[in-house]
């Protein structure tokens, strides 16, 4: 016989909504890790300019170089701000993870009461029958 709970679909979707919200989180902490990757590459190319900067004597290089140079500082500039987006989205994500969490719980404790109930009606059940069936086996004997 299956354990009956009333709520058995809302607690599936409640499942579903949780794991949906934990590949979102997941989904945009490996995004970060893009990003920052992308932002040391960045950093990294930005050195490298400088020090050629350095080692340059002609004037068209040096254009070149500086042009080039205040280009990747921009990039730069534009990737932590990409990364503070991302920073911003997973801790809303990470919020709704939560809640979700939370919410399953929730759903969870309720089903546990549910069939506390259940299985305590199902032994009262069980044990009037068994008094019925003493009762008759006793009338049985005495008359």
């Amino acid at each position: 016989m299956a354990e009956p709970f009333s709520m058995a679909k809302i607690l599936d979707w409640r499942i579903d909504l949780e794991e949906t919200a934990r590949l979102t989180v997941t989904q945009l902490q490996a995004r970060l890790r893009l990003e920052n990757q992308q932002l040391q590459s960045l950093i990294t190319e930005n050195i490298k300019v400088k020090n050629e900067h350095i080692h340059s004597k002609q004037i068209h290089s040096l254009r070149y170089n500086d042009y080039y140079k205040n280009v990747i500082t921009e990039q730069i500039i534009q990737q932590k701000n990409q990364i503070d987006s991302t920073l911003a989205d997973i801790q809303s994500a990470q919020k709704n993870l939560v809640q979700t969490y939370s919410d399953r719980k929730i759903m969870d404790k309720l089903k546990e009461k549910e069939l506390t109930t259940y299985y305590q009606n199902e032994r009262r059940r069980e044990q009037m029958e068994l008094d019925d069936i003493a009762t008759m086996n006793y009338k049985r004997r005495v008359f």
